[in-house]
């Protein structure tokens, strides 16, 4: 057999289950949590975007300047620390020059179908009609909880070092 209930617990049950004045501060705190996590991820993938596009112009703006040196005949070879900072410099504010920005140039060989890490620092101009190929990678700055995996950018580009008045 069932202990009675108080009446003024029955009563206080029956008056919740037939209120309806709070129902869509419910329905709001249900719907806030996926719409929360949709507005980040939305948010991730436009900083993912534009970080790319930065990273992007800066290898190429990089490249240009290496080719119009090759072409000028300037005997100056940027070192590592120049190439980095040639990069986050045309590259804008997404992308900082520290820790997290790496930058390498050397001799293109060949394509192959396994990745190659990048080595931050390393410089290998070769020859003086080598390909060369500039690369950098950066981490962006993650906000939407469970996309820590789409912090890492890459960009690349070819320069070709020719000799000074030659046609390349």
């Amino acid at each position: 057999m069932m202990p009675a209930r108080p009446a003024g617990l029955t009563r206080l049950i029956g008056r919740f289950v037939r209120d309806r004045g709070a129902s869509s501060a419910v329905e709001f705190s249900i719907l806030m949590a996926p719409f929360f996590f949709l507005v980040m991820g939305i948010t991730q993938v436009g900083i993912l975007f534009m970080a790319q596009s930065a990273l992007d112009t800066g290898v190429i703006k990089t490249a240009e300047a290496l080719r119009a040196n090759f072409v000028n005949g300037s005997s100056t070879l940027l070192t590592a620390g120049q190439l980095k900072s040639s990069v986050s410099g045309s590259a804008g504010a997404l992308i900082t020059n520290d820790a997290s920005l790496s930058v390498e140039i050397r001799q293109f060989s060949s394509l192959t179908s396994a990745p190659v890490a990048i080595v931050d620092g390393t410089v290998d101009y070769g020859s003086s009609t080598s390909t060369l190929v500039l690369r950098a990678q950066s981490t962006v700055v993650t906000l939407a909880p469970g996309l820590s995996g789409l912090n890492t950018i890459q960009s690349s580009a070819l320069v070709r070092r020719c000799n000074p008045g030659v046609p390349c």
